[in-house]
């Protein structure tokens, strides 16, 4: 390592400079996670009381929520409108980065999310093979925005698709369409997280399962087998908790960092027993079927997420339906409940229906009857039609609104899916399924007949409320013997119209089953004419369900939801096998593993590799693996940071020849103790360093130092699992003479004015900041590339 220059590492403590700080602030909560937003200066944070921060370069509070759930890991998109916030119940919810609001929240796992990552699919080149299957989506040319679900107390909102979808469907006015996808019209967003047991979960734009990987289930074998005997053993990693996940940008290498114990199978030297190691492994997984296919998986995932999302209108839109009809069909009843007591109370048997049905026919009402309707009044006649009347309405134009275009946007996608489920040669391996296409298709087409059949039930029934009333007006004036004026008078009313409401539909409402969920054993009443008619339909179109009009429309909601459940279930199906675990690697032995796992200072990323100009491939990438690990066979416990690289290497055909994977160990200079360290931009590597006070009474000093990884001595190793699962990756280090020494001299190191810093250690590679916490609650923003060319100083 070079030496630094007096201004930047100098050899005495005094000669060290400091970067320049921007802010010092308190905090009323010890932070344990924080993450800096990659396009704004935005910084989240989760404290100690289980609160959810966002503030702004200034230290302004931009918002600040607390989950019912408590946070475990916070990883925000990479375009920086969204934050992916994993909860104690194995939940994940995305946020908007404006408020706060939950846009998603879906239950991915079954245990404490511990690790989030979400990774951006890299620019391709022009003149590329898969260029020909870029997405264009056509619903802008025949549809307008998609519709919203309609507001109703107690509902949150939901995320929003319909951006990615086209231009023609974003809002500007709408609160939700804030951090819709446009920045991705043609990319790929992936959302890696994984529990505490061990199961990694990925999915599209954070909201559509597309892969599962459980660590647990799964056998690992050599990464490198360097014999016949060694190529036989199957490890298997018990009690597996994921740490850190990583997924490159061209979407085709996965790292996890896990803590576990190795079980060793297959060999006859263990035979009937398991040879066990507990400690931190990092596992490299190929995941070279998202690269191969990440056009289809994005036109899948945008398409089916939309039907989701469109599913929920429906189901949001009906729940609103059923309550606005059931509170003015509750009140009709309760206003109509009294004419049965006074019926009774008069002496006659007779149900209110028939009474009604013989004044209709006869002109006079009984006493009971007569004294009801004096009671009521023409007043209470007139609030309470215009209460049916009114209810009539906002259904029909729920149905216009809401229904009716989510139905018909619900099939057009589906369509789309199963119009690519037949193009067997590019989605076979994504996992569209033809048949179930079909069926969902099927379902929806249905869906459409059930609204149109929907839309008439409610306008022939508010019109038959509506004739009721004007006639028992009508009715109530003739038993009055009011004179009415020629300009007040009633229209004539259609007798046979009334008695067929009365028979029909006056006790028995014909609305609410079918917006009711609990209506399974209602069954519509279609006549003959409408069951020709679908059997006519199946014939032409090919349909088989010709039965649907004897469904509700909350049962034909449900039967195309658990359709669509069954085909957008099978991508996960289909891609997980196809996360292969392609080796894993001993990192450094646990003995305290049954115990809860303390800060590990560790970070994981990766880096393209140099090319040249002229290449007209995409940039490869580089995986970085940088953990401290403290020797514990060194009287003073040494701090020392093991720095792999080129881990995924041993999976790509392309490299398994000509590169294995490097190490170098950094051992810090025994008077230093590594707090937390980053890996950082353009291959460089940012430690937390605090150097305990000789003398007492003096209180400790706090370095920020930069390393360049390229230039440290990393030396090649060809180790497997079965000679590292007793050692680290530290003795292979010391074996190949791989380590260097480096202290306040080497790289670049300025003094932090916090003495007592502890962990989190929050780095902003877009903006060049570091943001130190303190144990007295304090926190302290630095500049990283104040020195450097072409950076200003100041923050914009």
């Amino acid at each position: 390592m070079a030496e630094a220059e007096d201004d930047g590492g100098g050899g005495a403590d005094g000669d060290v400079l400091s970067f320049t700080l921007h802010l010092d602030k308190s905090v009323s909560c010890a932070v344990k996670i924080a993450a800096w937003n990659p396009e704004k200066d935005l910084l989240a944070m989760v404290t100690q009381d289980h609160q959810l921060l966002v503030h702004r370069f200034n230290w302004q509070r931009l918002w600040a929520v607390s989950p019912d759930q408590r946070v475990t890991a916070i990883c925000w998109r990479p375009d920086g409108k969204a934050l992916a916030v994993g909860h104690h119940d194995g939940s994940i919810a995305i946020r908007d980065v404006e408020n706060g609001d939950v846009l998603r929240q879906t239950a991915t796992h079954n245990a404490t999310v511990e690790c989030l990552y979400w990774t951006e699919e890299g620019h391709r080149l022009p003149g590329q093979l898969d260029d020909v299957f870029s997405y264009e989506d056509r619903t802008p040319r025949f549809f307008p925005s998609p519709p919203r679900a309609p507001p109703m107390p107690g509902t949150a909102p939901t995320f929003d698709m319909s951006g990615v979808l086209g231009p023609g469907a974003e809002d500007p006015g709408s609160a939700n369409q804030k951090t819709i996808l446009l920045a991705v019209q043609q990319r790929l967003y992936v959302l890696c997280s994984g529990d505490k047991d061990g199961t990694i979960c990925l999915s599209a734009f954070g909201v559509f399962p597309i892969g599962k990987l459980d660590i647990r289930e799964r056998a690992i074998s050599c990464m490198r087998s360097t014999s016949k005997s060694e190529m036989n053993l199957v490890y298997r990693l018990l009690n597996a908790s994921a740490l850190q996940v990583f997924l490159s940008n061209n979407l085709r290498n996965m790292t996890v960092i896990c803590s576990g114990t190795l079980s060793m199978e297959g060999s006859p030297m263990v035979a009937g027993a398991a040879k066990r190691s507990p400690g931190l492994y990092a596992i490299s997984v190929d995941t070279t079927l998202l690269g191969d296919r990440r056009k289809e998986l994005r036109q899948v995932a945008l398409q089916a997420s939309s039907v989701v999302e469109l599913l929920d209108v429906v189901q949001a839109t009906l729940n609103v339906m059923h309550k606005q009809w059931h509170e003015a069909i509750s009140v009709f009843e309760e206003k109509f409940q009294p004419l049965s007591v006074l019926l009774m109370e008069h002496g006659t048997q007779i149900k209110p229906r028939d009474e009604l049905l013989n004044l209709l026919a006869c002109g006079s009402a009984s006493p009971g009857l007569h004294q009801f309707l004096a009671s009521l009044g023409e007043a209470g006649l007139k609030r309470l039609a215009k209460s049916i009347d009114t209810a009539g309405r906002e259904l029909l134009g729920l149905i216009a609104q809401h229904l009716q275009p989510a139905a018909e946007m619900i099939a057009f996608r589906i369509g789309e899916l199963q119009g690519l489920s037949r193009w067997r040669a590019r989605v076979h391996r994504v996992g569209l399924h033809e048949t179930l296409m079909e069926r969902a298709m099927e379902h929806a087409g249905m869906l459409l007949v059930q609204v149109e059949c929907l839309l008439r039930t409610i306008s022939d029934t508010a019109g038959e409320f509506r004739l009721f009333f004007v006639w028992l007006t009508k009715s109530l004036r003739q038993l009055s013997n009011d004179v009415v004026p020629s300009s007040n008078q009633l229209p004539v009313i259609n007798s046979v119209k009334v008695a067929a409401f009365l028979r029909s539909h006056f006790e028995k409402d014909p609305i609410s089953p079918h917006l009711a969920p609990l209506s399974d054993s209602f069954i519509p009443d279609v006549n003959l004419g409408k069951d020709r008619m679908m059997e006519e339909l199946m014939l032409m179109g090919g349909f088989t369900d010709w039965k649907c009009l004897h469904r509700t429309f909350f049962q034909q909601i449900a039967e195309l939801q658990i359709s669509c459940e069954e085909a957008f279930a099978l991508p996960v199906k289909e891609i997980s096998p196809n996360l292969r675990v392609q080796g894993m690697l001993p990192l450094c032995p646990l003995p305290h593993l049954l115990q809860p796992l303390a800060h590990i200072p560790l970070s994981l990323t990766y880096f393209e590799e140099n090319v040249g100009p002229s290449t007209k491939e995409a940039s490869p990438v580089e995986d970085y693996i940088c953990l401290n690990i403290t020797d514990e066979q060194n009287s003073t416990h040494q701090s020392v940071v093991v720095v792999l690289r080129r881990l995924s290497a041993c999976h790509e055909p392309s490299k398994r020849d000509m590169e294995a994977p490097e190490v170098i160990a950094l051992q810090i200079d025994q008077s230093l103790h590594c707090i937390d360290l980053a890996l950082y931009k353009e291959r460089q590597l940012v430690l937390l360093v605090r150097k305990e006070a000789k003398e007492s009474g003096k209180l400790p000093q706090t370095y920020l130092m930069l390393l360049h990884l390229e230039d440290l001595g990393f030396m090649p190793f060809l180790q497997t699992i079965s000679t590292l699962q007793h050692q680290s990756l530290l003795h292979v280090c010391s074996a190949l003479g791989a380590v260097l020494p480096i202290g306040l001299k080497d790289g670049k190191v300025r003094a932090v004015s916090l003495p007592d810093a502890v962990p989190p250690l929050a780095v902003s590679a877009s903006r060049g900041l570091a943001c130190i916490f303190g144990g007295e609650r304090r926190v302290l923003l630095y500049d990283l590339e104040e020195d450097e060319e072409g950076k200003d100083d100041e923050i914009i």
